[in-house]
């Protein structure tokens, strides 16, 4: 029944793909020869909003989204989420209609098309078998950071294999304190259930929680130490308070 349904989705989640170069990546190169560099990321951020929404449409995915109103209004801002699905950045992108680079496993570099998408949100690709990788990916994303970009962090390193929130590594919060940026804690429940767990037919509802944005320039090394605890407890506690299955 999952590959069925899946299939069925493919049929219209792929032109949509494999045409995105044309009606989004054609005119967002036009727009930069014309050096309209913010209409060319408005451009490509209205394109992933769509794609991203086709997608979860086509799957059966209603995503409910809550706490738009607590994104502050500065640029550099450092969004940190638990990890439940393949299809977390993709409700990112949609229903949050949220911008920000992440980090991506560098094997996603020589897949057509998911590539570009990639480069077009600043991702920084890294070697997941190479510490010095993994370190230089943090430079790279606290030099993002500074330069006013937005960064989507998954502290947990991979996707939860319950559903339930895994272990937050406390190095991932580097980017967040290296750079002062503003992190923001969100928490995602329910896309296993649109994808990896999908059973039947029916409409699968998934949130996706936008918590209070949590300053750190001016925090003491003292509250940068204890900063995991506080923003692992804004996740967990919102991800009991939410509704639906893990």
């Amino acid at each position: 029944m999952r590959k069925l349904r899946i299939a069925f989705a493919a049929l219209f989640i792929l032109p949509i793909l494999i045409l995105s170069p044309v009606y989004a990546f054609l005119p967002a190169v036009l727009l930069r020869l014309l050096k309209l560099k913010s209409a060319e990321r408005r451009h490509l951020q209205r394109c992933g909003h769509f794609i991203g929404n086709s997608i979860l449409f086509f799957l059966g995915i209603t995503v409910h989204v809550d706490g738009r109103e607590n994104i502050p209004d500065v640029p550099n801002i450092c969004y940190v989420a638990n990890h439940q699905s393949m299809l977390d950045i993709v409700a990112f992108v949609g229903p949050a209609h949220l911008w920000a680079a992440i980090l991506a496993k560098a094997e996603v570099k020589k897949i057509p098309i998911i590539n570009l998408w990639c480069y077009a949100l600043d991702c920084i690709f890294i070697d997941r078998s190479s510490p010095h990788d993994a370190i230089k990916a943090i430079l790279k994303g606290v030099e993002l950071l500074k330069q006013g970009k937005s960064m989507v962090v998954f502290p947990e390193g991979t996707r939860s294999k319950s559903g339930r929130i895994g272990e937050l590594k406390n190095g991932s919060l580097k980017l967040a304190t290296r750079s002062k940026a503003v992190i923001v804690p969100i928490t995602i429940k329910g896309m296993r259930s649109g994808f990896e767990h999908l059973k039947g037919f029916g409409r699968v509802h998934a949130y996706f929680s936008i918590g209070k944005p949590i300053p750190t320039a001016t925090l003491g090394s003292e509250e940068i130490a204890n900063l995991h605890e506080v923003v692992y407890g804004a996740i967990t506690k919102r991800f009991d308070e939410l509704p639906g299955q893990v």
